[in-house]
């Protein structure tokens, strides 16, 4: 019976690869295993590296901002330079980056790391708004419910 269902839903090459799956598992499980501790390395390694930038980027910006309380967010950002090379040899101990939801890996470049740290060019306001350097000039929008916004968009109520 089991077979039979597993030729209907995978067919024959579907089956063939499940036998070779259950005979040949033990020589399958060990190259899986060092895919997945190389993966963690690397993923580790770019969130050190990231976590030390983040430092970086409120140290900086402590030292630049209790002199100028009207300084805008363009020019503090203009005095915040990450040292990025001293970065990677102090943070990275694998010579390998990896993002959580990537397949694979880079090297541990200055371009590649600074590319994937920095690949969102809303990061360094993000850094500061949370540690509470750098708030929002003007007063945050409220907030509202886009459930009951879509709602009374489909109903056409105000």
């Amino acid at each position: 019976m089991f077979e039979t269902w597993i030729e209907i839903f995978l067919g024959k090459i579907g089956q063939y690869i499940i036998d070779f799956i259950v005979n040949y598992y033990y020589f399958i499980i060990p190259p899986i295993i060092v895919y997945g501790v190389f993966m963690t390395l690397a993923s580790y390694n770019l969130k050190r590296i990231e976590k030390n930038a983040n430092r970086a980027i409120i140290k900086q910006a402590n030292k630049v901002m209790p002199g100028k309380d009207k300084m805008s967010y363009i020019e503090l950002v203009d005095h915040i330079k990450i040292p990025w090379e001293k970065l990677i040899r102090q943070s990275s101990f694998f010579p390998y980056i990896s993002q959580e939801s990537d397949l694979w890996v880079s090297r541990t470049t200055l371009k590649n790391v600074r590319d994937t740290i920095m690949q969102n060019d809303a990061k360094i306001r993000l850094i500061l708004e949370r540690n509470g350097l750098f708030l929002l000039t003007r007063q945050p929008d409220v907030k509202i419910n886009l459930y009951t916004e879509f709602i009374h968009r489909i109903t056409r109520r105000k």
